[in-house]
């Protein structure tokens, strides 16, 4: 495995072209053309009626000449506000298949072409749908299965596999994840942090009026009178949920709380100079004491960006499919 410590693409130094690259310049999207593609409609467990859009592409050998499928299932997890299309879902999936390896990517609820299949949305700590996805996953689809999550859902997967249950996932994979939610609000309601924060609240209010999602009336009225994401989610968010405050949303579900309850291989990438997250309390998880977790904190790399400039090793550039993949099939023949 590649231990190459990232280095930004030239031109992309700073952590918010890092950030903002892919939304300018995705990667071309194949998996809906070139490569077969499945869509399922997964019904929640819940009772809720709502219903998750997953996106399936089986192992290219089983359609076509191409690498052997190596027997492993890569569920993978976009974050706030993104959907199964999101360039960082679309280049991993893409070079995934190309390894061997079949893919499904998730839109959380309300999400992609999700969107109108659910009354409600989503959560940072919603680990039930990450469950019932892989439930399925495990009885359509194959026993051996990795997790992967980037951003929020970088989070949602760390608090899953803290949790006790059966998990039925072999390694994962997590992509700058928020890792205490208290002081995560507090960077983004800054001023540093204000033109991501907007970008995210406009996109609900978005869903909102246009009633994707459905709130109680009261609910919808506070979610378009509130400034700050502490109170959106004190007013919104937290007693949609069923939490008392913001507070008890953030306590409950703060990853940092489940990382050290894991007991999964896997690895954990974190940039310094995320704008969007930055890596508060990484120092202070006792990571000697997690040996089957990989971590790799890099001084550059923005919020899920690792652009860097283009090698026989990583000719489009996309530095972290090569870290994550090349993690994983180390794990393919291991089997933990």
């Amino acid at each position: 495995m590649s231990s190459e410590a990232f280095k930004p693409k030239r031109f992309v130094q700073g952590k918010h072209l890092q950030t903002v690259y892919n939304t300018f310049f995705p990667p071309k999207n194949y998996l809906r053309s070139k490569y077969y593609f499945e869509d399922i409609l997964l019904q929640l467990g819940d009772g809720s009626g709502d219903s998750l859009w997953l996106e399936h592409n089986p192992p290219i050998s089983q359609y076509s000449s191409g690498p052997s499928w190596n027997g492993i299932y890569i569920v993978m997890i976009h974050g706030m506000e993104g959907t199964s299309d999101s360039s960082y879902l679309v280049s991993l999936a893409q070079n995934a298949l190309l390894r061997g390896y079949g893919c499904i990517r998730m839109n959380l609820r309300n999400c992609g072409r999700g969107q109108g299949f659910s009354k409600g949305t989503y959560n940072i700590g919603q680990t039930n749908d990450v469950q019932d996805v892989i439930d399925f996953v495990w009885k359509k689809l194959s026993h051996r299965i990795f997790l992967s999550g980037f951003s929020l859902s970088a989070s949602l997967v760390l608090k899953y596999l803290g949790e006790r249950r059966n998990h039925k996932v072999e390694a994962f994979s997590s992509t700058n994840p928020p890792l205490d939610l208290f002081k995560g609000c507090e960077f983004i309601d800054s001023k540093e942090g204000k033109f991501y924060r907007d970008r995210f609240v406009s996109g609900f209010r978005k869903k909102i009026k246009n009633k994707i999602i459905q709130l109680p009336p009261e609910l919808e009225k506070n979610a378009f009178q509130t400034k700050t994401f502490y109170e959106f989610d004190d007013r919104v968010t937290a007693p949609f949920f069923g939490y008392k405050d913001a507070k008890e949303y953030y306590m409950d579900c703060s990853c940092v709380r489940y990382i050290p309850d894991i007991r999964h291989s896997g690895i954990i990438i974190h940039s310094e100079d995320d704008p969007v997250v930055p890596p508060f309390d990484w120092e202070k998880i006792e990571w000697n004491r997690l040996p089957h977790i990989r971590t790799i904190l890099s001084p550059k790399g923005g919020h899920v960006g690792f652009l860097t400039s283009p090698t026989p090793e990583i000719p489009d550039g996309r530095w972290l499919n090569k870290i994550i993949l090349d993690y994983f099939d180390l794990k393919v023949d291991s089997g933990n």
